[in-house]
């Protein structure tokens, strides 16, 4: 399959049809994973045309509903589908406390509604800054306020982050120094703070997501560089796709 991030889904909470709740898909020729899957996101899924057996690793950054609601409609469909059921275990990772979050999910339903007997949820609680899936190490570091974990991964020379839910604060900038394309959350931050971020970490694909107002992205690109920015600011919509 060709290398390349995938934008899921690029908005929040707030209910809208061209943007899903917050969710990005990572392809790399031997992996798949999918970083959050929030409201709507499985219907991205469905329109890539990706099926149960296409999706092994999900990684939670935190366990806010906008950022992992569609999770029980997921793992519903992989139950109980006629046309798509699911043969092969999943592999759910995240912060302390997943394996609680997630017993409380399936337990809510009861023991055979979200899964079956032919196959498993495993579920992996990251207690350090990084995390293995699949033969891959990649980071996964804390971003206050949230409980949130943001994702780095180097491919082929070149780092990519994504930052879940994020204040802008010194953390955010330390974590997104030296990487080459950055898909952030621009819904917590203001116009203001997203320049600061762009001028403070130079890289050069900064890809605003998890939007609660839309943004001139013509607008933020010219102030950005008046800042001394030399990159690149792309608001994203979903379904936006970048080759690695």
């Amino acid at each position: 399959m060709p290398e390349r991030i995938v934008l899921l889904g690029t908005g929040t909470c707030q209910l809208q049809t061209h943007r899903m709740a917050s969710s990005v898909m990572v392809e790399l020729d031997d992996l798949r994973l999918i970083y959050d899957l929030g409201r709507g996101v499985t219907l991205r899924l469905v329109e890539l045309g990706l099926r149960q057996a296409d999706v092994e690793h999900i990684v939670l950054s935190h366990f806010h509903p906008d950022h992992l609601s569609d999770l029980v409609a997921f793992l519903q469909a992989g139950a109980w589908s006629q046309i798509d059921p699911r043969q092969h275990d999943l592999h759910i990772y995240g912060p302390i406390g997943l394996e609680v979050q997630l017993m409380r999910i399936l337990g809510l339903f009861g023991p055979d509604v979200l899964v079956r007997e032919h196959y498993r949820i495993h579920l992996h609680e990251v207690r350090g800054d990084s995390l293995t899936v699949g033969g891959h190490e990649l980071g996964f570091v804390d971003l206050p306020p949230a409980d949130n974990r943001g994702l780095k991964l180097t491919r082929h020379g070149h780092t990519y982050a994504f930052t879940g839910d994020s204040h802008y604060h010194e953390q955010e900038v330390e974590f997104l120094r030296d990487v080459d394309l950055a898909v952030i959350d621009a819904g917590h931050l203001s116009d203001e703070e997203i320049l600061e971020l762009a001028a403070r970490t130079q890289v050069p694909r900064m890809v605003c997501s998890h939007l609660y107002r839309e943004l001139d992205e013509e607008e933020l690109t010219e102030r950005a560089s008046r800042m001394g920015y030399s990159g690149r600011l792309i608001v994203g919509e979903d379904l936006m796709t970048f080759e690695l």
